[in-house]
């Protein structure tokens, strides 16, 4: 297994210095789900937000969100943020877990 992120639209960037951009998590090349990440203005150009992370039902529990969150991580590492910024909702246990891991 090999998990990838890979664009799937243009680099947002706002006058102001902000950058957003939308990533397909790859598995061997195949779409398995979706990632959105941004620069937070509420807290600066150095902070960055995972907005979003969804990976198709059949293929969770296989360590490919971990993976994406990761190199989503590695992604605004590269844009000079030094934190991230993610919200869960209290009910969603999946997601609870992947940001705990």
């Amino acid at each position: 297994m090999t998990t990838t992120l890979r664009p799937s639209g243009p680099l947002q960037q706002g006058a102001d210095g902000a950058r957003a951009r939308d990533y397909d998590v790859c598995d061997n090349g195949r779409p398995v789900g979706t990632v959105a990440i941004s620069t937070d203005d509420a807290f600066g150009a150095t902070a960055g937000v995972l907005r979003s992370l969804g990976v198709e039902e059949s293929r969770r529990r296989r360590g490919r969100g971990t993976i994406a969150a990761l190199a989503a991580e590695e992604v605004l590492r590269g844009w000079g943020c030094t934190r991230v910024r993610v919200e869960v909702p209290a009910d969603n246990d999946p997601a609870r877990r992947l940001a705990a891991a």
